[in-house]
């Protein structure tokens, strides 16, 4: 796997557990201050940041794909010139 392909899963798994937890926030869960999750009542305020966080990364996805094509997503970077 080079590094370019490596970013792209990384970017994915980043947005996949943003948008898990935006979910999980949106159906009524809170996030208490030691980063569990409390899911007793419902709090919509902590939901948007979660939608913002996977709405960049996947963002990030689309320009990368318009910019380089799907396969661009997995193709071998050049190397930086000096």
């Amino acid at each position: 796997m080079n590094t370019n392909a490596l970013h792209n899963v990384l970017n994915i798994l980043i947005t996949l557990s943003a948008l898990l937890v935006a979910v999980l926030l949106a159906t009524g869960c809170t996030q208490l201050g030691d980063g569990t999750l409390e899911c007793s009542r419902s709090f919509i305020g902590p939901s948007y940041t979660a939608y913002v966080i996977a709405g960049l990364g996947a963002l990030k996805i689309v320009v990368n794909v318009t910019r380089d094509g799907l396969s661009g997503l997995i193709k071998p970077q050049p190397p930086v010139g000096e």
